[in-house]
């Protein structure tokens, strides 16, 4: 084990703070990205950026990923000074999943609906130029509040 380990890195080895590749995050927001494996068109990641309440006007991202049939996962956040997702983009991927599927649970006596994650997977973005990407987030019915 070393002694004299650099405080500045997180367990995985990364650094602790991020400087995002736009520092005032504004082409963040409502950007869209495609979603590819292997060359293959496999949906869009869209992005919003809002406020925290705490710390007061912290920038709080967050992501939606839309499959290319149109199934939407639940939306994940990401925040400073860490900016772990913002990290993947900035360098054009994205470790997530594949679609997640809807399974039946029983809890006590009622049968409950919930997401199951698919495997684990390494995507490749390519983030879409602002006036493309306004038109896809039409094409993929987003708004803001679904984040």
């Amino acid at each position: 084990m070393r002694e004299n380990r650099d405080r500045s890195l997180d367990a995985a080895g990364q650094p602790k703070v991020y400087e995002p590749a736009d520092p005032s995050l504004r082409s963040y927001h409502r950007a869209v990205w495609t979603l590819s494996s292997d060359g293959e068109l496999r949906g869009h990641v869209a992005c919003v950026v809002s406020e925290m309440m705490w710390p007061p006007r912290a920038p709080w991202l967050w992501f939606l990923v839309v499959w290319i049939d149109g199934r939407q996962e639940c939306p994940f956040e990401d925040y400073g000074s860490g900016w772990y997702t913002l990290r993947e983009v900035d360098a054009g991927f994205l470790d997530y999943h594949l679609p997640s599927v809807t399974v039946e649970q029983r809890f006590l006596w009622r049968r409950i609906q919930a997401a199951r994650h698919g495997a684990p997977q390494k995507f490749e973005l390519e983030k879409l130029p602002p006036a493309v990407a306004a038109r896809r987030w039409d094409e993929l019915g987003l708004a803001d509040d679904q984040f």
